[in-house]
């Protein structure tokens, strides 16, 4: 079994080696049954494991790499050997650790001790600075996965700008540890698609929209999606769709309780419907009858948890569709002007 430390269901993480590489592991044991992952600080990739623990002796295999774990507790540690898919057969030796000593800054607060290991001693280069409509941005990447993000470098309040550049990097680092998080069925990465559009840069705010693709090891399908981040550039504040967008006299619910699930479905949604009609009303006709596959945007349903981001023009929004009409999703053209917005304060874009 785990370390004593290690209760059912709770993650324990471990850090050590596999014959001269250095390796970052993570498992939870219920009732004899371990599940985990781990990653080579060289690649930084999820590595999935699964097995049984027998009295001390722990039983794990990959099913993306084939690699073969037999682990024995000695105490707090785990020893044992690595066997890879090619049958090279390395030493393992294993602490539990509580976390890495430095770690880069600007982290999502809620990343595991595991997620926080596989960031540990990475970094962001600097790369080229760009103007757009009269403001300086600059594009930051991270070498091993290369995901890249920009920083705002002037044409705002500075208070703002350090705000805004606080939640770029976090959103970044999070976007560096999904990347690694999705490993391929052969091994390699998984996700195809991670980038960020060219930011809007309006007189007071600013937005910019995030494309993903990824076929992960264990997933049935590929799959692929977009999300928007949008800013009050005189507070630095992330802007909320609910906010900028409520329909009805009451209140918005929190987000995330059964209320806001259904207001989403029974007031948002019609509420967005009925406004697209209104702006876009060839776009919102209904499809001809009998044309499955047609993509049909005056269906509510697709409009419940829709992408979103702010434009020179108003609000874009993303409709988001069953897997059969994902090609459906986030279409172009639909757009709400700014006049129909609720802002913070008022402005112009």
């Amino acid at each position: 079994m785990l370390p004593a430390s290690a209760s059912a269901g709770s993650e324990t993480v471990f850090e050590g080696v596999a014959g001269t590489a250095r390796i970052v592991v993570a498992m939870t044991e219920d009732k004899g049954e371990v599940d985990g992952h781990y990653f080579y600080q060289t690649s930084r990739l999820d590595i999935d494991l699964s097995g049984t623990a027998t009295g001390t002796t722990l039983t794990l295999e990959s099913r993306t790499t084939g690699d073969h774990l037999l682990l024995k507790r000695i105490g707090p540690n785990l020893v044992g050997t690595l066997t890879t898919a090619k049958a090279r057969r390395l030493a393992v030796s294993l602490h539990p650790t509580a976390g890495p000593a430095s770690l880069p800054a600007d982290l999502p607060a809620k990343l595991s001790v595991y997620e926080r290991w596989r960031l540990a001693g990475l970094h962001l280069t600097p790369q080229q600075a760009e103007t757009i409509n009269g403001k300086t941005i600059r594009w930051y990447r991270e070498p091993l996965s290369g995901i890249r993000l920009f920083r705002i470098e002037g044409g705002y309040s500075t208070a703002a700008v350090a705000e805004v550049n606080h939640a770029l990097a976090r959103n970044q680092w999070q976007n560096v540890s999904a990347w690694f998080a999705c490993t391929g069925s052969d091994g390699q990465p998984g996700t195809d698609v991670a980038e960020a559009d060219k930011p809007w840069l309006g007189v007071n705010h600013m937005s910019y929209v995030w494309t993903g693709g990824w076929s992960c090891a264990g997933t049935a399908h590929p799959d692929f999606g977009t999300e928007g981040h949008s800013y009050d550039m005189a507070t630095g504040r992330e802007l909320v769709l609910d906010a900028l967008l409520p329909f009805g006299s009451e209140s918005v619910p929190a987000e995330d309780s059964d209320a806001w699930y259904k207001y989403r479905s029974n007031r948002f949604a019609p509420g967005v419907v009925a406004l697209l009609k209104r702006f876009h009303p060839e776009e919102m006709e209904p499809p001809s009858k009998g044309d499955d596959d047609a993509c049909d945007y005056s269906d509510p349903e697709v409009w419940d948890f829709p992408a979103w981001a702010l434009s020179e023009k108003g609000l874009w929004l993303g409709a988001y569709f069953p897997r059969a009409q994902r090609p459906c999703d986030a279409p172009d053209w639909a757009v709400i002007p700014w006049s129909s917005l609720r802002l913070p304060r008022a402005t112009a874009p």
